[in-house]
Formats: structure tokens, sequence, C-alpha cells
């Protein structure tokens, strides 16, 4: 009976260590991402190693960093989100919220950041393409084409996105698939024969831009078929 009675203590005592201890780290994490908006560098630097050996405990703390009203709290957040890198699922569409931050400085420093945590990234950059703001389409489109890994998914994507109503969106992802080069020309000239004109005219200038043997062929062989009709 004793035993138990100390057992059940024991638990309990365990317990509320722990939460202060949570409690505690948490507060630290918050106190850590205010100081980014030290004016000394080094402050700001250790911070960020801080909150980086900290690692996944420190992502609360630095998703609430990414409204604060100092701007240099949020890019340093946004960065220090993405060296942290896991658990992606939270991380990402954090990132992925600041491409829309009236910072023009920020929204790079997001499309950088997203960049930076590669292919993990990639699921969710999918989704954004589709996302209401142009902001994040045009961003998520760029940093697919600089990820440039997981072919197999990234360009059916980007070839789906070709159509976007907003030109500055349609432009980057041109920019993506070029970037990405020949493993993206079977699928530009899929694209090249569909019946959509304006898949078709984006398509060509893609293939236009990669520039190689086989892509000027087929633009030349989609613009002969034409002529034939």
């Amino acid at each position: 009976m004793l035993y138990c009675e100390f057992m059940k203590h024991f638990l309990f005592l365990s317990i509320f260590l722990c939460l202060i201890a949570c409690e505690s780290q948490e507060q630290r994490a918050k106190t850590l991402v205010t100081q980014f908006g030290a004016t000394e560098a080094v402050r700001r630097t250790e911070a960020m190693k801080a909150l980086i050996e900290m690692g996944a405990p420190a992502v609360d703390a630095l998703i609430w960093g990414l409204s604060n009203e100092n701007p240099q709290i949020r890019e340093m957040s946004v960065w220090t989100l993405s060296e942290i890198k896991t658990p992606a699922a939270r991380i990402v569409p954090a990132i992925i919220s600041s491409l829309t931050d009236p910072e023009e400085t920020i929204r790079v420093v997001g499309s950088v950041a997203l960049q930076n945590l590669g292919e993990p990234a990639v699921p969710y950059l999918i989704d954004a393409l589709a996302a209401p703001s142009a902001e994040i389409r045009l961003n998520a489109a760029y940093a697919l084409g600089e990820i440039g890994t997981s072919h197999d998914t990234i360009i059916p994507a980007l070839i789906d996105t070709l159509t976007d109503p907003v030109w500055n969106v349609r432009r980057l992802v041109v920019r993506a698939l070029v970037r990405i080069g020949t493993p993206a020309i079977d699928s530009l000239i899929q694209a090249l024969n569909s019946p959509d004109q304006d898949l078709r005219r984006m398509a060509e200038r893609a293939l236009n831009d990669i520039g190689t043997p086989q892509a000027r062929r087929a633009i030349a062989d989609a613009k002969r078929r034409l002529i034939d009709r």
C-alpha cells in the first residue's frame, strides 16, 4: 500500500516537473526569438544557434515569430525554421505563409528557405501552386525549379500551372521547367500537342528556352502539323 502511494506521488511529481520544464523551454524559445530584434548581430546569431540546437521544440516559438511586427524577427524566424527542417508538416506551411509578407525581403528569404528545405518541401509546394495568392504560386514555382528533384511529381504539377491566370506566375513556371531542363522535355512535348492554345504557347516558350536539338525539333514538328491541318 505504501509502495503504491509512493509511486503515485512519484508519478505526479515527474509529470509536474516535466510540465514546468516544457513551459520553461517554450518560454526560453520565445525569448530567443525576441532576441532576433536585437541591434547587435552577435546576439541575433547566438539566438539563432540556440534555437537550431533546440530543434523541434523551438518550432512553435518561431512560428509565433512570423507574426511579430518587427520585420527582422520575422525574417530570421523564417530562415531558422528552414535550418531546423523537421517536422516538415509544420515548418513548410509556415514558411509558405511568409510568401505573402508585406516586406519583399522576407518573401525572398521565404523562397530561398523553401529551396534550402529541399525535397521534403516538394508536396507542400505543389499544393501551393493552387493557392489563392499569386505571390505564393509564383514563389512556389520558382522554388520547385530550384529544388530540381522529385521530377515525377514536380513536372506534371508545373505543366498544369502553365495556364495560370496570372502572367507572372506562368513566367516563373516556364523558368522552373527550363531550370529542370531535359527531364521536362517529354512532358512539354505532350503539352505542345494539347488542344489548349495557351498551354501550347507556354510549352513552346519553355522548349525554346531549353534549346536542345530535341526541344527545337519538337517545336518545328508541332508547327508543321498546324500547317498541314
